[in-house]
């Protein structure tokens, strides 16, 4: 099973759930819910780069680009509350120039990679 997660989760309490998840399954249905966990996984890791890093200039330079409604929502739920989402550390690790695309890239098989991209066009 080790074999199907590649990149597997940087931590062993979810990452051995996973393995046991897939070899609980059909064969016939292993690949394609091990892909949906390598491209979770990649994206995890490049999340955990943003850990420490979100400032508060990120958070105000992220407000200024949100629409009117949503912006309003984060500046009263503020900074403390906001600093650890998923949208505003992919704005603060963009802002530093890491790509979540180029990172996925690099990290995902050609193949996880092929079809990301092919999902994300689809939404």
């Amino acid at each position: 099973m080790e074999e199907l997660l590649n990149p597997r989760h940087p931590l062993d309490k979810y990452h051995q759930p996973q393995l046991e998840f897939l070899a609980a399954l059909p064969e016939s249905e292993r690949a394609e819910h091990a892909r949906l966990f390598r491209l979770g996984n990649a994206t995890y890791r490049y999340q955990q780069q943003a850990q420490g890093e979100v400032t508060e200039e990120d958070f105000h330079h992220w407000l200024a680009g949100l629409p009117e409604k949503l912006r309003v929502v984060m500046e009263r739920d503020g900074f403390e509350a906001s600093k650890h989402s998923w949208p505003l550390r992919r704005h603060a690790l963009e802002r530093r120039d890491l790509g979540q695309d180029a990172f996925l890239q690099a990290i995902l098989s050609p193949e996880d990679w092929a079809y990301h991209q092919q999902v994300a066009h689809e939404h």
